[in-house]
């Protein structure tokens, strides 16, 4: 997240500690009202449930720092960095190969705020589904309807209204219906926040690779290129390290001489 959060960031930083507070008292209908808060801002990090995500449960990686779920972030670090010290102490790391990836894994997970949220959404979701506190289907919903009905998801925007950086993304195969979704919502939720620092936030892209689709957004408009050769190029940026200026001037597509765009307007 961000040095100066935005406000949805502030916003999700609240209701995560909700959401662990009420996790770790056992409270169902508090990490129930709550979930669905963030779920709204962020369909994209609770995957959907299906056969062998119900028949495995998420595994729930504070047991393995021995911590609780509402542990603060430097709690986190201090706790990882232990048990990484403890291994390498002992000098059991080849004989127990697995537990120790197991624990890198989860210190990645648990220290970035997106991916620790990802992971507290899904375990809560198993962990509600145990007490028979939601729907088998794993739907973020009170079995009795304790309280109001929420206030319903935006519909689906049609492509034609999207800003044209969320279709380049897609286009480009680097979003699903379900990242679409989340900026949908929080596009609705706080309009004033431009459209890339959302998609910064999210970890979507690197700095470079927004710098590259605007450009593209600028060469569209402008004829320059079509929709398939930026898809192509911008797939060799992510996978070949290729600018994508430099993969469409490569392939024959994009003039040498055009004028580089910065993504500042210069």
């Amino acid at each position: 997240m961000t040095a100066n959060p935005n406000r949805i960031e502030l916003e999700s930083q609240i209701l995560c500690s909700s959401l662990r507070q009420s996790w770790e008292a056992g409270d169902a209908q508090g990490v129930i009202k709550v979930a669905k808060q963030l779920y709204q801002l962020f369909p994209d990090l609770l995957p959907p449930l299906t056969t062998t995500t119900t028949n495995q449960p998420g595994l729930n990686l504070y047991e393995i720092l021995n911590i609780d779920c509402n542990a603060p972030q430097t709690s986190v670090i201090a706790n990882y960095l232990r048990s990484v010290r403890k291994y390498l102490k002992v000098g059991n790391v080849k004989e127990k190969k697995d537990d120790y990836c197991r624990l890198l894994n989860c210190g990645y997970i648990l220290r970035k705020p997106r991916l620790r949220l990802s992971h507290d959404l899904t375990v809560a979701r198993d962990w509600l589904l145990s007490k028979k506190a939601i729907p088998a289907d794993g739907t973020l919903d009170f079995i009795q309807p304790v309280y109001a009905a929420a206030k319903q998801p935006a519909q689906p925007v049609p492509p034609s209204t999207l800003p044209s950086l969320v279709n380049l993304l897609q286009a480009g195969q680097i979003i699903g219906a379900a990242e679409v979704q989340a900026l949908i919502n929080q596009m609705n939720a706080a309009p004033e926040i431009p459209v890339q620092e959302l998609i910064l936030n999210a970890g979507y892209v690197t700095d470079l690779e927004l710098k590259s689709l605007q450009l593209a957004e600028y060469l569209l408009a402008q004829g320059k290129i079509t929709m398939a050769q930026f898809a192509v190029a911008m797939y060799d940026e992510r996978t070949q390290g290729v600018r994508m200026a430099e993969s469409l001037q490569n392939r024959g597509w994009l003039e040498t001489h055009v004028k580089t765009f910065s993504g500042d307007g210069n």
